[in-house]
């Protein structure tokens, strides 16, 4: 089981908490700095420790690897249906040819897909749950936080500086 394997199932489980950041604040106007947060191959330094400081064992690694194929292409597809409604909807408000109706239908449907989304990162975050013992599962959760405090402080940081 390679690093950048764990790493992948890192990002699995992180996109749960940023595309529920996106969600909450939606702004059509910043499409890229949603999509840039949901990337599926967004690996690097910092996702590659995650693995290594729950001390999973050769049986959850590999585990969670079954997991993370098991959801890899739904959330994919759900991740790029997503950008591309919102990539629409944006050409619709700055375009003259679509009406109320059409757009609030746009919106709609982004609000469905999000939805289907977050239902996928849930369910694959409770399989990855199950994989994890009481003490990794609060480790895991605390590390989340921590990400999810330092997402939020960077999108700030980008609104300010726009």
């Amino acid at each position: 089981m390679s690093m950048r394997q764990f790493s992948a199932v890192a990002v699995l489980m992180l996109t749960l908490g940023t595309t529920a950041a996106a969600t909450a604040a939606p702004n059509p106007a910043q499409p890229e700095i949603i999509a840039q947060n949901q990337l599926p191959n967004r690996v690097g330094g910092k996702e590659n420790g995650l693995f290594e400081k729950l001390n999973l064992s050769a049986e959850q690694k590999q585990k969670m690897q079954a997991v993370r194929d098991r959801y890899k292409d739904q959330l994919s597809q759900r991740m790029q249906a997503v950008r591309q409604a919102r990539q629409e909807l944006q050409t619709m408000m700055s375009g003259t040819t679509a009406n109320v109706s059409q757009i609030r239908d746009k919106h709609r449907q982004i609000m469905g897909l999000r939805q289907q989304l977050e239902e996928i990162q849930f369910e694959s975050t409770l399989a990855m749950r199950e994989v994890l013992t009481p003490e990794q599962r609060t480790q895991f959760s605390q590390m989340m936080q921590q990400r999810r405090e330092a997402a939020k402080a960077r999108r700030q940081n980008i609104q300010k500086s726009q």
